[in-house]
């Protein structure tokens, strides 16, 4: 008996663009896939990290993941972080491949650049608590590292949060916050400007955002205002834990995530005996299905720390692979017969 040929769509990370990646719809499907979370509508293991040394060289991670409801594809995400890459270089921090296959059959429908849809669907993650979390008169964001990660950051909360007008942006690289600020005050059409201390960004700020790779906190409990969100996305070591300890109210993506990668602060507490279980208020996606209350008060702080999931990445994927068929984008290969 002849084998069926199998053939699947290569896509380049300009074929990733091209098919439409928008923020707008990255916000859409990631909001989606954590009410499916909720629902146990998907299947995600655990995050394997390949640990080569995290300061001295970096890491790899494998982010495999089934999502059903209406999406109802697997796939998996191989990515990098290799924090020396921009400087020595002159490469990306995280550089990643994404595989999506056929639920049913498990064939392999797409490989594509997964390193700008990374970057679009933790930007969505924060974009989707600041929708349920942030106060929705916000104005000022404050945004702590200024590098790739920076950038989809504030386009999602722009694209959250409708009377945002200023971000000031702190790096321990002046130039990096520099152009960050210069770029994105183009982009959005809004104030953006690069400050010279965390506390200048945090100090006063409705929306503060980590993404840096710090060994050490940088944000002060003393600095973070009341009515405040707090997103927590970088090193998982950016704040003091007095941060976490005054918060009204601690929601994660993914608890049992949060909980198995043991560095992101919430986990390191949990694990030392300072937080127990029902110190986590809720999953986010409790929180967008109703099941548990998101800000009651202008006045509570929040503090949202999603760890990030394969099934994100996975249902953005599978978003890319039916509109790139639809323009006739990318490269088709065949693998066998």
């Amino acid at each position: 008996m002849t084998q069926a040929p199998i053939e699947f769509l290569y896509l380049t990370q300009e074929d990733v663009r091209s098919a439409g990646l928008s923020m707008q719809m990255t916000l859409d499907i990631v909001e989606n896939v954590f009410t499916l979370h909720d629902q146990g509508k998907t299947n995600m293991p655990h995050k394997t990290v390949l640990d080569l040394g995290e300061r001295e060289r970096g890491r790899v991670n494998a982010m495999p993941a089934y999502v059903g409801g209406d999406v109802d594809v697997c796939g998996i995400k191989w990515i990098s972080g290799f924090p020396n890459n921009p400087r020595e270089h002159n490469l990306p921090r995280g550089i990643g491949l994404l595989i999506i296959n056929d639920a049913w059959t498990g064939v392999p429908l797409a490989i594509m650049d997964a390193t700008l849809i990374s970057a679009m669907r933790t930007g969505a993650a924060t974009g989707v608590g600041a929708k349920y979390l942030a106060r929705q008169d916000s104005k000022k964001v404050a945004l702590i590292g200024a590098g790739v990660q920076a950038y989809t950051q504030l386009e999602a909360l722009h694209a959250t949060l409708p009377n945002l007008s200023l971000a000031l942006a702190y790096d321990i690289h002046k130039e990096t916050a520099q152009a960050f600020a210069q770029e994105m005050t183009t982009k959005l059409d809004m104030d953006v400007q690069a400050v010279d201390s965390a506390q200048e960004a945090v100090e006063d700020a409705d929306v503060i955002v980590t993404v840096t790779v710090a060994d050490e906190p940088i944000v002060k409990d003393a600095w973070v205002k009341s009515g405040s969100l707090f997103s927590h996305v970088g090193s998982y070591q950016e704040e003091e834990e007095a941060v976490v300890e005054n918060s009204d109210i601690l929601v994660v993506d993914d608890w049992e995530a949060v909980l198995h990668r043991e560095t992101p602060i919430l986990a390191k507490m949990f694990l030392a005996g300072e937080l127990s279980r029902t110190d986590i208020h809720a999953n986010i996606g409790e929180i967008i299905l109703g099941k548990k209350n998101g800000r009651q008060t202008d006045t509570e702080r929040i503090f949202y720390a999603p760890i990030g999931m394969g099934s994100e990445d996975v249902a953005v994927g599978r978003e890319i692979y039916l509109l790139a068929k639809e323009k006739g984008l990318g490269q088709t290969l065949s693998l066998f017969g």
